[in-house]
């Protein structure tokens, strides 16, 4: 069983990576995702959406209306944690960092927690997030999730 599933990661991660040679080496693209996984798991941890998607050499990409989502999981049921939206960034496919210095926000699915401002970082691979100007928050119950509480 878990040779098999080891099997259908590895050759899903193959094509991914086909999808991404693809998409680097073709001009404009609409409706986008880059995801990332747990790699013990397998599942979804996070996924950067785009409206459109431009390629600016070296890897990069220039996403517009971007929103990137985390996931918690409660069983096998796929739950969204954290919502970030900023109207462009910059996302680097080998490093998996978006940046820009424009403005975003950061808000909990459950309407708990809200945080905004200009100008982040935010890195798929360990979801660490850094905002840099302008920070302003509110929060009712935080922005840990359930299971974290």
């Amino acid at each position: 069983m878990y040779g098999r599933f080891l099997g259908y990661f590895v050759g899903g991660a193959s094509i991914l990576m086909v999808g991404v040679q693809v998409l680097l080496g073709q001009g404009v693209q609409k409706r986008i995702k880059f995801p990332e996984y747990d790699r013990t798991t397998g599942r979804i941890k996070s996924l950067l959406i785009g409206k459109k998607a431009t390629p600016q050499g070296d890897g990069h990409i220039l996403v517009e209306e971007a929103r990137m989502e985390t996931y918690v999981y409660t069983g096998a049921i796929q739950n969204i944690d954290l919502i970030m939206e900023a109207p462009r960034c910059l996302f680097n496919f080998k490093t998996r960092v978006a940046s820009s210095a424009g403005q975003m926000r950061v808000y909990r699915a459950d309407g708990q927690a809200e945080i905004g401002g200009r100008g982040f970082l935010w890195k798929q691979r360990s979801s660490t997030l850094v905002i840099s100007n302008d920070v302003q928050t509110v929060t009712n119950k935080g922005f840990t999730s359930k299971t974290e509480r």
